[in-house]
């Protein structure tokens, strides 16, 4: 691999990953709704179908919570919840926006950035919302990256165009000599048209195969830039 000045990473799967094994599924759900009265695969089904959340602008985490208390009170209508009503979605709301211990950050994150962030600069580029800088800064994450672009705060995506305003807000930054790391092949084949340098994070080897080079762990990105 050339010289890489310029690491980047996506948060979800690489530096971190949701407590209870799904993200919009939070840590307290089963408190807020009643688990005997929804069929979860249905459920699961009703989560994805009302994901037009990335479409929408949240610029503050107040307009987050009204997004996420709008999608749950049209996921719980959807699946027939007993009862469903807006102080229900409001609560589930409360626990994505707000409870920091929805994320859990890998442990080999801090040691493996400290390192790298000595001769390189650090980015994140993210498809999430506003409450994400405050979990970054909470966990001591945010100190090691010279900039962070979440997708709500320019109403775009990674699959659209966060990329370009990527490239256009951090001028210096040339994809030839950047290494960017995402745990979705499709976000890395459109990163691949920018020219980055590109590594498929594999944490929990779900992938047989693949046309990027794939690593398991944070510790890997050392030996790729040996």
């Amino acid at each position: 691999m050339d010289k890489i000045n310029n690491i980047i990473f996506d948060i979800g799967g690489v530096l971190a990953e949701p407590k209870s094994g799904h993200w919009f599924i939070t840590t307290n759900f089963w408190n807020i709704v009643n688990k005997s009265l929804v069929d979860e695969e249905q459920l699961k089904i009703s989560l994805k179908k009302y994901l037009y959340l990335q479409t929408q602008e949240p610029k503050t985490e107040n307009d987050e919570h009204a997004m996420f208390s709008n999608y749950y009170y049209n996921v719980l209508k959807d699946i027939k919840y007993p009862n469903a009503n807006i102080d229900i979605a409001n609560k589930l709301a409360d626990d994505c926006v707000y409870n920091d211990d929805k994320f859990i950050f890998f442990d080999d994150d801090k040691p493996i950035l400290e390192k790298l962030s000595k001769n390189h600069n650090l980015y994140i580029i993210s498809n999430g919302w506003p409450s994400s800088f405050r979990v970054l800064k909470n966990k001591e994450i945010d100190k090691y990256f010279k900039g962070i672009i979440i997708s709500s705060m320019f109403t775009t995506i990674k699959e659209e165009k966060l990329f370009d305003i990527f490239i256009e807000k951090y001028k210096d930054v040339n994809p030839s000599e950047s290494l960017y790391i995402d745990d979705r092949i499709h976000i890395l084949q459109k990163a691949k048209e920018y020219g980055f340098n590109l590594l498929l994070m594999d944490r929990n080897r779900k992938y047989s195969e693949s046309d990027f080079k794939t690593i398991n762990n944070m510790n890997d990105i050392l030996e790729v830039l040996e």
